[in-house]
């Protein structure tokens, strides 16, 4: 009997995971000793990263949407039914039309979802970047925006990216500059968190671009409500456009199977990866994870490296030595032709990021059109 590693979610993560197994694993899934199974019921994966440009312009399709079909190698399967139920004692994933998928090792990979129902008013009363529909209904909205204040409020945390808001808010503030709205547009910031970023260095930064621009913040905001014309939280603020960040969850196949801890979401080790309570073969990464690391593609991508190898490491040697130090590089659009890039882990903090340019927009960019490619070399 083969090997089998079963990969719930074929995004960024899963993907990665999936295809360097493939590589890492060829001789030994030719001959039928390993098999490696992707559980993803998309029909088309998005680039999430790709929404923070939609309220201003559309990527190209071929950037925005791939086929998981040409995204994987084709040495791994491609279930495309939902996962509904992970059971770590019986050691299988059961999909929702009751099939089920022993696994020898599991990698759960199934992201993140923010929860655009937890606020009533959503493409309404207010605005989110975090899904292709709400990036759509924004670009519309902001056509006819030309004076008044826009609010923008992170209402809960973690959430996907939480570089984001400055970024849009950076853009949009370009967009005002270079279109003399400037003066007619106030731009006021608000989030639940007592900071504006966790590295200090990286909210210190922040903090200096923001009142650069005159953007308002307000930190330990807890919004209470969206209302027409109001975010209401310590105090009631004015606001003729609401941008919100809504509360994130793990996917429901992870909820539903009981996996989340006191936190919300799912807890493995830090370094390992391995999931807790498990039995030392099931691992989890990128944005469903409980780590204190921001939840965002190259997370998932280095860890994705961290999960394939140890994995390997198991099956080819007996025992795995490879480790997740908590790597993080982030990319921060200062406008829409610059950027600056910061990088930390857990041992070392972020540094002061280095000051923009477009030589940071330019790798920005290579990432961009370059991120199908990598996935499906499993780079």
């Amino acid at each position: 009997m083969p090997k089998k590693v079963v990969i719930v979610g074929g995004g960024v993560g899963g993907s990665f995971v999936a295809n360097k197994l493939a590589y890492k694993l060829s001789s030994e899934v030719r001959k039928g000793e390993v098999e490696i199974t992707v559980i993803e019921p998309a029909q088309v994966l998005h680039y999430q990263p790709g929404y923070l440009y939609v309220p201003f312009m559309e990527l190209p399709s071929d950037v925005m949407f791939r086929s998981p079909k040409k995204v994987l190698s084709p040495l791994v399967k491609l279930v495309e039914k939902p996962a509904a139920k992970i059971d770590l004692k019986a050691k299988k994933v059961q999909t929702a039309d009751g099939a089920e998928y022993p696994y020898d090792y599991l990698v759960v990979a199934s992201g993140a979802v923010a929860r655009t129902d937890a606020i009533p008013g959503f493409n309404k009363t207010w605005y989110t970047l975090w899904t292709y529909e709400g990036a759509k209904a924004l670009r519309e909205r902001l056509r006819s925006f030309t004076r008044g204040t826009l609010v923008f409020s992170v209402t809960s945390t973690p959430y996907k990216c939480p570089v984001a808001p400055y970024e849009f808010l950076f853009m949009f503030d370009d967009y005002l500059m270079s279109t003399g709205l400037k003066k007619d547009v106030k731009l006021i910031f608000t989030t639940v968190a007592p900071h504006l970023h966790a590295q200090p260095n990286v909210n210190k930064f922040l903090e200096e671009q923001m009142k650069m621009r005159g953007i308002e913040y307000r930190t330990k905001f807890e919004v209470k409500e969206i209302k027409e014309g109001e975010v209401v939280g310590p105090e009631t603020i004015k606001a003729d456009l609401v941008v919100a960040v809504s509360k994130h969850t793990p996917a429901d196949v992870v909820v539903n199977s009981g996996l989340v801890d006191q936190s919300g979401w799912l807890p493995v080790d830090k370094s390992t990866l391995q999931i807790q309570g498990g039995s030392g073969v099931e691992y989890a990464i990128g944005d469903t994870t409980n780590l204190a690391v921001p939840k965002a593609g190259s997370v998932a991508h280095f860890q994705s490296e961290v999960v394939a190898s140890r994995i390997h490491e198991e099956i080819a040697l007996g025992h795995a030595d490879t480790v997740y130090r908590g790597r993080v590089i982030c990319f921060i659009m200062t406008g829409f032709e610059e950027a600056t890039q910061v990088s930390w882990n857990y041992e070392n903090p972020a540094l002061y990021p280095p000051p923009s340019s477009k030589f940071f927009a330019r790798l920005k960019d290579l990432t961009n059109y370059s991120i199908w490619g990598v996935m499906r070399c499993g780079l």
